[in-house]
C-alpha cells in the first residue's frame, strides 16, 4: 500500500472499528451485577381481587320542559275564566309567568296546574288566549313529554250570558310541553 492516499485512511478504519468493538463490549458488561451482588430479594406484594361494582338501578335522567295551553278555539264574545290541568309523569317546578288578574297554584306536590281569573276584567278572550303561554316549568322524569298524562279542562264563557260556560278538555292536543332549561 505505497498509494498515499490510503495512508491515511488505514488510521481512520482501525480507529472506528476498535469504536465499534469497544463500544459493544461496553454495553456487555454495562448493568449486569458484578460476581458478589446478591439480587435484592423480590418484595411479596398482596394483590386483593377485584371488588364487583355494585351500582344502584340507574334512573332515567329528568328534563325540563316549558307548559303551555294553546289551542282553545274562541269565539268573538268567548272568554277564559279558569283551569284545571293535572299531570302524571311530570310535575311542576315553577310557575314562570301568571297572566295579568290571574291566580295560579301549583297542586299538592306539583302534579298539576290551577288558574283562575279573579275579576273579569282579567278573562282572556280571543286576543288574550295566548297569555296562556309559557306558564310554568315542568320536570319529566325520563325527558319523554310523550309519557306524560295531561288531563283536565279550561272553562269557557260567553259574554252577556252567564248560563252559557263550557268545559273544554285539556289534553296533549291543547297541553304543549316544549323542552327548556328554565323560564323565559
Amino acid at each position: 500500500m505505497k498509494d498515499p492516499r490510503y495512508a491515511r485512511l488505514i488510521p481512520v478504519l482501525v480507529a472506528a472499528v476498535l469504536g465499534v468493538g469497544a463500544a459493544l463490549a461496553l454495553a456487555h458488561f454495562v448493568g449486569k451485577p458484578a460476581a458478589g451482588d446478591k439480587p435484592a430479594p423480590a418484595q411479596a406484594t398482596k394483590v386483593a381481587p377485584p371488588k364487583p361494582v355494585v351500582s344502584a338501578p340507574e334512573q332515567p335522567a329528568a328534563s325540563t320542559f316549558l307548559l303551555s295551553i294553546q289551542g282553545i278555539a274562541l269565539g268573538p264574545d268567548d272568554y277564559v275564566d279558569a283551569f284545571g290541568l293535572k299531570l302524571s309523569g311530570a310535575k311542576v317546578v315553577k310557575v314562570c309567568k301568571t297572566p295579568a288578574g290571574w291566580s295560579l297554584t301549583s297542586a299538592r306536590g306539583g302534579a298539576g296546574l290551577d288558574g283562575q281569573a279573579s275579576v273579569g276584567a282579567a278573562f282572556l278572550d280571543r286576543d288574550h288566549i295566548g297569555d296562556l303561554r309559557g306558564l310554568a316549568l315542568v320536570e319529566v322524569v325520563g325527558g319523554d313529554a310523550s309519557t306524560v298524562a295531561v288531563s283536565g279542562t279550561a272553562q269557557v264563557g260567553v259574554y252577556g250570558d252567564m248560563g252559557q260556560a263550557r268545559q273544554i278538555k285539556l289534553s296533549h292536543a291543547r297541553v304543549a310541553l316544549v323542552p327548556a332549561e328554565g323560564c323565559p
